[in-house]
């Protein structure tokens, strides 16, 4: 872990707040949760294999202390994200998304083409055009109970069936001990935003080809190796992602899982290093031209 403390800092954009860190100096690195909760970046964000980079980690709006004043979009957190960009005088990066922030990240690329030099994305949540057929049993047996407990007022058990479909029995050791029990039990809180406000809108996403053909940024598309190993679906999003992307490039990290920001950010680190090193901003017009 790198030794100095995290700042968050807000900042208001018109129909929401968002909040921020950022450290180092370099090429922006732009990190942005998944769902559920907005600290599964905070050890890759202080980890030293991102040392040369301007490294800015955000808290998405209805993730923070203050709700948004109506319900958002993928589109709206894309949106909200090239106006933080804006305000911090950032006028090219690389985006770094887990899950349904890798949606989110697509957007941004393709209606702001000229903020995002690369892409790279963590399991992409499977909605829309990635809507992957393991993902059924998936929402049948997890994610489906977890959206009743929620309706019925009972939070603890929405997140424990949701956090045991996507990443496993073990997710509260993993998030414990990256994030200590505090961090637990804010992730929990913060839970509420997503299962009230982007579970609905990642189902209502709509992405087609002729967005995703104003792609042409550099892609990398991050795996878990255990997804692979107990079901089909990781392997399933990964190929429709090829399908809707197929310049992208795929890199597979053994022993972890949908939280592989949490149990392995050192690996992920050197992935995403490697990844934006080798398609630098400073000569971005010539590599993009490869593209």
């Amino acid at each position: 872990m790198h030794g100095d403390p995290e700042t968050m800092k807000s900042v208001a954009l018109g129909d929401a707040e968002i909040e921020y860190s950022e450290r180092g100096e370099g090429e922006p690195l732009l990190l942005v949760h998944a769902g559920v909760f907005a600290d599964w970046f905070v050890p890759l964000a202080a980890s030293k294999t991102l040392d040369g980079f301007r490294v800015i980690r955000v808290r998405r709006a209805g993730y923070g202390p203050n709700a948004p004043k109506h319900s958002l979009t993928l589109q709206d957190h894309a949106r909200h994200l090239a106006a933080l960009a804006d305000f911090l005088g950032v006028k090219k990066l690389h985006f770094v998304g887990h899950s349904s922030s890798g949606q989110i990240g697509l957007h941004l690329a393709s209606d702001d083409p000229e903020l995002v030099r690369s892409l790279i994305l963590l399991e992409p949540a499977p909605c829309g055009p990635l809507q992957a057929p393991a993902a059924t049993e998936l929402g049948e047996r997890f994610v489906g109970p977890a959206l009743a407990s929620f309706a019925a007022g009972n939070l603890d058990a929405a997140f424990d069936s949701f956090m045991r479909g996507v990443c496993g029995n073990a997710y509260r050791e993993v998030i414990e001990e990256s994030l200590g029990r505090a961090g637990y039990e804010q992730a929990v809180r913060q839970s509420s935003f997503f299962f009230r406000d982007e579970v609905p809108a990642t189902m209502r996403w709509q992405f087609g080809r002729s967005e995703a053909a104003r792609i042409r940024q550099p892609v990398l598309i991050v795996e878990g190796g255990e997804g692979r190993k107990h079901g089909l679906l990781s392997q399933e999003v990964t190929e429709l992602a090829l399908k809707l992307l197929p310049h992208a490039e795929v890199t597979i990290i053994e022993g972890v899982n949908h939280s592989l920001p949490l149990q392995n950010p050192h690996a992920l680190g050197q992935v995403v290093a490697s990844f934006a090193r080798r398609h630098p901003i400073l000569t971005a017009g010539v590599d993009h031209a490869r593209a």
